[in-house]
């Protein structure tokens, strides 16, 4: 495949993504979940995708992670395409939820290799727990965000 096809295909992905977390909360707005969200609501299977730009230039990354009711978890399916480093598999790199707040907001923690690491700002919407948004850190030269929903 062309890079130009990979990245045709990583943008269709993030699209229908977004696409589906609209829905999901709209869906979901009706049925609420007790407050305050807690880590062990999380657990579970994720299919999350990012957009932006890293150390390696503009970047795409798909993922599929499960985490625990602690907020610990696996990658199991990672595969990031970037400009100047080209594909990188980060399958069974580690996932962890570092600090989740009553009202959602918190951060989400990718491991990337050794010495590597994807930091997020997360926020997960009062009225579900099927999906969450991830902000970038404030860290120079990367701004790489995303969104992950819940698979299963």
């Amino acid at each position: 495949m062309t890079m130009n096809h990979h990245r045709q295909i990583h943008f269709r992905t993030f699209a229908v993504l977004v696409a589906l977390l609209l829905a999901t909360v709209s869906f979901s707005a009706a049925q609420s979940l007790p407050a305050p969200i807690s880590v062990s609501q999380l657990a579970g299977t994720w299919f999350a995708t990012f957009s932006g730009v890293t150390g390696c230039g503009t970047t795409t990354l798909t993922s599929t992670f499960t985490l625990d009711s602690t907020g610990n978890g696996t990658q199991t399916s990672a595969t990031q395409h970037t400009a100047g480093c080209g594909d990188i598999d980060l399958s069974g790199q580690t996932v962890q939820i570092q600090s989740l707040n009553s009202n959602g907001s918190g951060f989400i923690a990718f491991g990337c290799g050794d010495g590597c690491g994807l930091g997020f700002n997360m926020q997960v919407p009062k009225q579900t727990a099927v999906a969450f948004n991830m902000g970038p850190q404030a860290v120079p030269g990367n701004y790489l965000a995303g969104l992950a929903l819940r698979v299963k």
